[in-house]
């Protein structure tokens, strides 16, 4: 199987993506670039509004016309992120996996589970904020699941049926067998990135337990 997606980093083209956008002033736009780059760096409650304003070389005031509160900040900033950026890497997601598949589902396993710890591994400050807001944000979980690309879903629609059609998978429903799959990688993100990062933490064991989780749950063993 190839090797793991070619290195893409969120933050790297949030300035351009927040730039591009004509419905905003060069003010707006310095709040938004600083603001994502230290609740990445910070966190966002350990980011106060005046360091904020600071960075963006502008009054909390002048900050404030435009912006009401700091949460607002934080949806204004993840608005371009969740509508452009998180669509075209579950698209290539998508294209990976169908490229990546294979008669041995438990190599399909590792390469899934690997290929998206790479990718948060990649893109760990990013993650942090995202996580951390979808965690408490319920708008914000319905407006990511609302934007899932019909095209990355449907892709692993049809790897999961290839895979129940060879005997390889249970014959559970496409939603159950997904849905497992994203809390499987889901518990581990948050674990990894947001309840305990300074854990002594050694992804090769975890990449190892969660493809094992995965086999004994999802693949169908002849000899069982």
């Amino acid at each position: 199987m190839e090797e793991i997606m070619a290195d893409k980093k969120i933050l790297d083209e949030f300035p351009d993506l927040v730039n591009a956008n004509k419905n905003l002033t060069q003010k707006q736009k310095d709040v938004l670039i600083v603001s994502i780059q230290l609740f990445a760096k910070q966190g966002y409650a350990n980011t106060s509004t005046r360091q904020i304003a600071e960075a963006a070389h502008q009054s909390e005031g002048t900050m404030f016309k435009h912006f009401k509160s700091k949460a607002n900040i934080l949806r204004e900033a993840l608005d371009p992120i969740v509508r452009e950026v998180v669509p075209d890497l579950l698209n290539e997601l998508a294209s990976e996996a169908i490229r990546e598949q294979t008669d041995n589902i438990h190599d399909f396993f590792v390469f899934f589970v690997r290929n998206r710890m790479k990718f948060a591994s990649d893109n760990e400050d990013a993650l942090k904020v995202f996580l951390s807001e979808i965690l408490y944000n319920a708008d914000l979980r319905e407006q990511y699941l609302s934007i899932a690309p019909e095209r990355f879903l449907n892709s692993f629609k049809t790897i999961i049926k290839a895979a129940q059609d060879r005997g390889q998978l249970v014959d559970w429903p496409f939603r159950i067998i997904f849905r497992y799959l994203l809390s499987i990688l889901g518990s581990y993100f948050f674990d990894r990135y947001i309840l305990f990062p300074e854990r002594d933490w050694d992804d090769a064991i975890e990449e190892k337990y969660m493809v094992s989780e995965l086999d004994k749950t999802l693949a169908v063993h002849p000899d069982d």
